[in-house]
């Protein structure tokens, strides 16, 4: 009687099992596995094409603001040290300064005044 018991337990348990089976489907007959591997490649589309805006902006906008853009910041030449270490001469208006950068930080080096705000070219440092 016990053992009766047992395997209508089991059987009703394996009719449930199998209509929530059914219930997690899509209506066209999918499984679960089918439809959770087709919501992560939709996500992964989706994550690409945020990845892919965001560096094309970030490209179209450091165009924007490159060497050609107007305004009176210019950077006219830099000179990597090594490391991580720039060195760098900067226009500002009609200012010339020499200013050296490392490690997030940007330190003052030289202010070489108006004297070169004609030139793009710096041939050699003033001493």
């Amino acid at each position: 009687m016990a053992r009766a018991r047992a395997a209508w337990v089991i059987a009703a348990w394996l009719a449930c099992a199998r209509a929530q089976a059914q219930d997690l489907a899509a209506p066209d007959g999918r499984s679960a596995g089918v439809l959770l591997l087709q919501a992560l490649l939709s996500l992964a589309v989706v994550v690409g094409v945020i990845y892919l805006a965001y560096f094309g902006l970030r490209r179209l906008s450091d165009r924007r603001l490159g060497a050609d853009a107007e305004g009176p910041l210019r950077v006219v030449q830099a000179q990597h040290l090594g490391g991580d270490r720039w060195l760098y001469v900067v226009r500002v208006g009609r200012r010339t300064l020499v200013v050296g950068g490392a490690s997030g930080q940007v330190t003052p080096v030289a202010d070489l005044g108006e004297s070169l705000a004609g030139s793009d070219e710096i041939d050699e440092p003033p001493r």
